[in-house]
């Protein structure tokens, strides 16, 4: 009769989803994103606690070592990177718009190239100080694999995130587009310095040779796909036979991008944007609106089970206050690198420097979740022959910066929002209120911004109190100086164009 593995692994899985959302919601009401790991690391904690009162007793005992076989048995790499990313991806892509990625593909193609690169280099250099230091030396080589993939945004955190704050539509493009495009250049960096570790030769020409197959194979196949999809979507249709075809984009271009050894992430998203901004052309508002809603129910669902699975990794955890407080400290460098990463990848094209919203790039450094993807590459790795010596620095690292990543970054975002662009209602008192007040600091300019509508519905960014700018007080604090030259500043400042 079988001895029902798969379907325990399901009802235990799915009850603590249950368990961690519902709490979640009710006591703690932060994003999904953030709040579902944390309640379920907390429920950890309290069962290896309460295993340990137990101990010994007759009555009731909870087996911790056998919890933790079931964890280790559980693939998370092939369950993310290998199966269900290719949902979360294409449900993300189907509602992109091609329109705002060629407002933005300048800067959204900088964060996730250049940017991640430089955050991998900064990141691994200051770690490499910082292990020295402490006299536990890591090489820098698997400190460049960890940074790699500490690079990578997340989607599904970036939106859980945006869901809980008034963000610009530009910002809200930048950051999801980010995560939609750096998952590929982190996947391949990722392998690259895999390969090198493994004792493959490296070769920069070859290196980028393979890059560029990776991407242009996948833009084939993700292009032949989508229009592929298309035609299958003409005619009529019953609702069921609409999403599982959506369903077939999701998963068959990913499938078949792995085959070709091209990038599954893009070949995905390729898809989803071709299918997502043709479809409204072939199928009625309420059929998209019916598959829309099937989507966003699946990346909950997937999103439930993918945040409790990241929580119950601190089972394989041996969570030392060295290895706590060395993941606090990746955490900070991380945090630090991406800031530097993203400002001197923008510093190589002046041209944005001249055309840019006020605090635009601290915004987006801020809002960059680690999730999912980076805990996966790591939990993939640790364990091979030339890593194994290091796996507890690589599995506490990633863990405890994707849990902090969520709570501060994540948390944080709306007040380093409030800096930047004016909110009557932040906080300003108690603990929120002086962390407001730190957070404005970030304002060195001291412009504030309005997020607004005009009577076509289209939104629009103006400053706040522009008369600051214009007419500024003299220096017996009574006299007002008109400066004409800088109602100029002003249109500058609120340029739609602006990055």
């Amino acid at each position: 009769m079988g001895n029902f593995f798969i379907l325990q692994i399901l009802t235990v899985v799915f009850a603590l989803s249950i368990a961690t959302t519902i709490f979640n919601k009710r006591i703690l009401d932060f994003p999904q994103a953030i709040g579902v790991p944390i309640v379920s690391a907390i429920f950890v904690f309290l069962l290896q606690w309460g295993a340990s009162l137990l101990s010994g007793n007759h009555f009731i005992t909870i087996n911790i070592h056998n919890i933790e076989e079931a964890v280790r048995k559980i693939d998370f790499y092939d369950f993310l990177v290998n199966g269900v990313i290719c949902f979360i991806l294409t449900s993300s892509a189907l509602k992109f718009k091609v329109s705002d990625l060629r407002s933005y593909w300048k800067p959204i193609s900088i964060l996730a190239t250049i940017a991640l690169v430089l955050c991998a280099i900064f990141f691994a250099g200051l770690i490499y100080g910082f292990q020295y230091l402490i006299g536990n030396p890591v090489p820098i080589l698997v400190l460049l694999l960890l940074g790699s993939a500490l690079g990578a945004t997340d989607p599904i955190g970036i939106k859980g995130v945006l869901s809980s704050v008034r963000a610009p539509h530009h910002l809200i493009v930048k950051l999801e587009g980010e995560s939609l495009f750096n998952d590929a250049m982190c996947i391949a960096l990722f392998m690259t310095l895999l390969n090198v570790l493994e004792g493959e030769h490296f070769s920069i020409w070859v290196t980028l040779q393979n890059l560029l197959y990776e991407i242009v194979v996948a833009v084939i196949i993700g292009w032949a796909f989508g229009l592929g999809i298309l035609r299958l979507l003409r005619g009529k249709h019953e609702m069921e036979s609409l999403i599982l075809t959506t369903a077939l984009l999701a998963c068959g271009s990913y499938l078949v991008a792995l085959f070709a050894h091209a990038s599954a992430p893009i070949a995905c998203v390729i898809g989803g944007l071709i299918v997502g901004n043709k479809w409204k052309e072939i199928l009625q508002d309420r059929e998209i609106r019916e598959v829309n809603h099937f989507w966003h129910t699946v990346e909950g669902i997937i999103n439930s089970f993918l945040f409790t699975l990241i929580g119950l990794e601190i089972f394989i955890l041996d969570l030392s206050t060295s290895l706590i407080l060395g993941g606090i400290v990746a955490f900070i460098i991380l945090h630090l690198s991406r800031f530097a990463a993203n400002f001197l990848a923008f510093a190589f094209f002046p041209s944005f420097r001249k055309k840019t919203y006020n605090g635009s790039l601290a915004i987006l450094s801020w809002g960059g979740v680690r999730g999912g993807i980076s805990l996966a590459l790591i939990l993939a790795v640790a364990n091979i022959p030339e890593l194994r010596e290091y796996s507890s620095i690589l599995i506490g690292y990633t863990f405890i910066s994707v849990l902090l990543s969520g709570v501060v970054c994540g948390l944080g975002l709306p007040e380093v929002m409030n800096a930047f662009y004016y909110n009557p209602d932040e906080p300003k008192t108690g603990f929120k209120g002086w962390y407001q007040r730190m957070c404005n600091k970030m304002n060195r300019k001291g412009i504030k911004y309005i997020v607004g509508e005009d009577s076509e519905g289209r939104e629009t960014i103006t400053i706040y109190n522009p008369e600051a700018l214009v007419d500024k007080r003299d220096d017996d604090g009574v006299a007002a100086v008109h400066h004409p030259s800088k109602v100029q500043e002003v249109k500058r400042l609120e340029n739609p164009n602006n990055f």
